[in-house]
């Protein structure tokens, strides 16, 4: 039978009805999330800029010389460069790798400090590469930095905004994390369609200008309140209880006060982050960590939005060529910013689980017709696809793009971010990091040899990646939605409070993993 536990009047017993907190969603701690997210803004410019200037004659005939000239007659094999490629992926392996150190700063230094590293590594990688000359070694320099930039700040602007957020408002102003991302990725899209005739220094503007976002994060590091938890966690309680009461609005805190001094002791007792979160008890914490921004990049997202000037320049409804291609692609980030916002108002509506759901659904089968439809249309002795092909693909990339920018795109940010308990969250959020970064840089070094050998098959592949994170998400995610942050996996109270928000309990998640070890450990024995 279960002990009772009271911390500053939160009753652990009834933890299937979350108290209800004294929090409003004030203007300062809106704001607060706002200037966090715009670290959200370097990851999608770095995103929205890399294909953009690499269809920049100037550029390529500095950089990468073999992918001039060369004769456009292949739909599938343009670009098929491996320098090219490690452009492209360099930053996402260097923030992978980060996102370990980001985790260490972020538990021990802060939130806040982790974010003034990222915009301080960030304008230092902008100023190399938009200075770069002759040598492709200098702009891999540049993107070394960036990717410092990108794991610091997806390490420490999800945990921040998650921790700042009411429990009612937490889905929308975590997803201006992933609205300042895509909103990143069209504003580098429009700017490159801007300085692609502006010959020979239009793609150093396009690089340079990423200075901006990198300013803001900067400056917010340095200025922001770091979270309350954070603060907590650090032995700051006065002053966790101070910004506590200014972020809620409210001098009456003491219930939310509680649940984070819960979770504080917690944590003392869990010992070293890293160690807690590979105990058995945190097993399907490591788990989703791990498992939901995989399949996040088993969409092929990164292989749509990193070299959709190349995909587009054949398909050619926005006119023929690089510029064409890139016009295509501003259209595809303006879908996916219209998508996210759709997420913004829906996630604190609808719930997690039922949006994933809907969204594999939908980019499964938008993928599978797009492939399709390349099947048909597309071949290996033809650089464009006719007109009508070439719309229809579009709007098959639109509708898999929406699909994204409401579901996958936030989400497998979100969650994997509310499951942690404080004393794993630095921990987990920085293998969820790694994971993301990992595989985008994978992609980001394949899609294109995969397209030239693969053809539309790439997409097939990318379309039953849908599949199972959509079967993944219906059997074995719980639902997250409106729980207080340190209460959903409290690790005396997340079986009952996870049962009655999800159709499948968490805790049976946490059975499979414990068999599961108890089988693999009795395998050892065996042999």
């Amino acid at each position: 039978m279960r002990s009772t536990q009271t911390y500053e009047s939160f009753d652990v017993e009834d933890a299937t009805s979350p108290p209800a907190f004294h929090a409003k969603l004030t203007a300062y701690v809106f704001l607060t999330c706002v200037v966090a997210a715009s670290g959200g803004i370097l990851f999608g410019y770095d995103g929205g800029v890399t294909g953009g200037i690499v269809v920049m004659e100037p550029f390529a005939q500095e950089f990468f010389p073999s992918t001039v000239g060369v004769p456009d007659t292949n739909f599938y094999c343009k670009y098929d460069d491996r320098v090219l490629q490690t452009f492209a992926s360099i930053m996402h392996f260097t923030g992978a790798l980060a996102a370990f150190p980001a985790g260490y700063v972020t538990a021990k230094y802060g939130r806040t400090r982790s974010m003034t590293i990222a915009g301080s590594a960030f304008l230092i990688g902008c100023v190399w590469q938009a200075a770069a000359k002759r040598y492709v070694a200098l702009l891999l320099v540049g993107r070394i930095f960036w990717g410092v930039g990108v794991g610091f700040a997806d390490q420490s602007v999800t945990i921040y905004n998650a921790e700042m957020a009411t429990p009612q408002w937490r889905g929308l102003l975590h997803i201006l994390f992933q609205l300042a991302t895509v909103t990143g990725i069209l504003i580098a899209q429009v700017i490159n369609i801007g300085t692609y005739n502006i010959r020979p220094w239009g793609w150093r503007l396009s690089l340079g200008l990423a200075s901006v976002p990198g300013t803001i994060l900067l400056l917010g590091g340095l200025f922001l309140p770091d979270s309350p938890n954070s603060l907590i966690e650090r032995g700051q309680f006065e002053k966790g209880k101070q910004v506590l009461q200014r972020i809620r609005g409210s001098q009456q805190v003491e219930e939310e006060y509680g649940t984070i001094l819960a979770a504080q002791e917690a944590e003392k007792r869990g010992g070293s982050p890293w160690m807690a979160i590979l105990r058995r008890e945190y097993r399907a914490q490591l788990i989703l960590a791990i498992v939901l921004p995989l399949f996040q990049m088993a969409t092929g997202i990164n292989a749509v939005v990193f070299f959709s000037p190349q995909l587009f320049g054949g398909i050619g409804s926005f006119g023929e060529g690089a510029r064409g291609g890139l016009i295509a692609s501003a259209v595809i980030g303006a879908v996916q910013v219209g998508a996210t916002l759709v997420g913004v108002v829906v996630v604190d509506r609808v719930g997690r689980r039922d949006i994933l759901i809907e969204a594999s659904i939908q980019g499964c089968l938008a993928e599978l017709a797009l492939a399709g439809l390349l099947a048909y249309a597309a071949t290996d002795s033809s650089a464009q696809m006719s007109h009508t092909a070439s719309i229809a693909a579009i709007v098959l990339v639109c509708v898999f793009i929406a699909s994204f920018g409401w579901g996958w795109g936030p989400l497998a940010w979100l969650v994997p971010s509310e499951i942690q308990p404080l004393n794993t969250r630095s921990a987990g959020q920085s293998i969820t990091t790694f994971v993301q970064l990992t595989g985008g840089a994978t992609v980001g070094q394949t899609f294109l040899s995969m397209l030239c050998s693969m053809k539309y098959g790439v997409f097939v592949l990318f379309g039953m990646s849908h599949l199972l994170a959509g079967l993944f998400t219906c059997f074995l995610l719980p639902e997250t939605r409106g729980i207080p942050l340190e209460q959903v996996w409290l690790s005396s109270v997340h079986d009952a409070v996870l049962r009655q928000h999800s159709s499948v309990s968490a805790a049976w998640l946490h059975q499979c993993c414990v068999e599961m070890e108890s089988m693999i450990s009795l395998s050892w024995h065996v042999n």
